[in-house]
């Protein structure tokens, strides 16, 4: 591993937003027969665990800033988080390609959960930014269609299903940047978030 020059905290959050910026998912407004609302691009693996049970799931991001939102289904990983916050998440561009410098993110941090039960006006929120209401009523289309629903039927039953998701808003405390280049060397960041008696530039 080739050692990394010396960055101010700054500079190394600067560089773990041009990553996020790079590989979260983004609102499509866009129309047309394969356009589900979302700009698909890279997912991370979210880690969570309970009573040393862990669990690992592939999922789309958002960002603001260096905090993450991930929209949920209810499931194991909600489950999980409910009882124990702490989460890790490991962002990683694939495929590898050697001809050009690469990066990951490994995220430690906390998570919230975020639902119409708890904060309907910020989920509601949420959903419009990134368009997520267009994308689950598109990606619900085959469920709505297989059980014959139509008209205020169909919008129950989406609406239904769409608030019983979860925003996962996870709020690092630290993230381990690396970066892979062509030479096959490697140069490591690391960037901590500021204890409160900590003055120094997040």
């Amino acid at each position: 591993m080739s050692m990394a020059k010396k960055l101010s905290k700054a500079e190394i959050r600067k560089k773990i937003l041009a990553v996020l910026e790079k590989t979260s998912g983004k609102a499509d407004m866009r129309s047309g027969k394969h356009r589900c609302g979302m700009v698909h691009r890279t997912a991370l693996v979210l880690a969570t665990s309970y009573k040393d049970h862990p669990r690992a799931t592939a999922l789309e991001f958002f960002n603001e800033g260096l905090t993450l939102y991930i929209l949920g289904g209810p499931g194991g990983k909600i489950a999980n988080i409910r009882r124990n916050p702490l989460v890790s998440a490991f962002i990683y561009e694939q495929p590898m390609d050697h001809r050009k410098v690469q990066q990951s993110l490994q995220i430690f941090g906390t998570a919230e959960l975020i639902a119409m039960r708890n904060h309907p006006r910020l989920f509601r929120a949420k959903l419009r930014k990134w368009n997520l209401d267009t994308v689950m009523r598109n990606l619900l289309s085959p469920l709505v269609r297989a059980q014959r629903l139509d008209g205020d039927a169909a919008d129950r039953y989406v609406n239904k299903m769409i608030n019983a998701c979860s925003f996962i808003k996870i709020v690092p405390d630290r993230i381990i940047m690396k970066e892979y280049y062509p030479d096959f060397s490697m140069k490591q960041y690391e960037w901590r978030a500021t204890a409160r008696s900590d003055t120094s530039l997040e």
